[in-house]
């Protein structure tokens, strides 16, 4: 939450994955407006809540809710406006899927981490897209 960078000093700022982990998400997007230069992009990939609440438990970034802030699409994109961001896309990509060939024979890094609990955050991730508890949207920001 402390960037130690100069106002205006990237291109592009890319967060994917990371802010259902973040509470002060006002304080986060305020931080990449900041060093972001004018003309920059920002760009996304976030789970977000969707119109079901709550999701079911675990998922792949917390084992129950006190981990996990989640938004729903229209409050982040009115956050992320409302940090001085102009919209370029904003895309609901649930429907391309979640974790790949959870259960599976191939280790892959989400079996490396996670172990003994994937199958178990394999099935609420597929329950919570199935019953709109969680919806995944990639957005693209400028900042002005």
């Amino acid at each position: 939450m402390e960037l130690p960078f100069d106002d205006g000093n990237f291109d592009v700022v890319w967060t994917q994955n990371s802010g259902m982990n973040i509470a002060d998400k006002e304080r986060l997007y305020a931080g990449f407006h900041r060093v972001l230069r004018s003309g920059g992009m920002l760009a996304l990939g976030e789970p977000m809540a969707g119109p079901v609440q709550p999701p079911v438990f675990p998922v792949m970034w917390a084992v129950d809710a006190a981990t996990s802030f989640l938004r729903t699409p229209k409050e982040m994109r009115n956050l992320i406006e409302g940090a001085g961001f102009l919209s370029r896309a904003w895309d609901d990509v649930t429907s391309q899927g979640g974790l790949p060939n959870a259960a599976g024979p191939t280790v892959g890094v989400q079996n490396i981490v996670m172990g003994d609990a994937l199958p178990d955050i394999a099935q609420a991730g597929q329950r919570n897209r199935d019953e709109g508890r969680i919806v995944d949207v990639q957005g693209v920001f400028d900042r002005p």
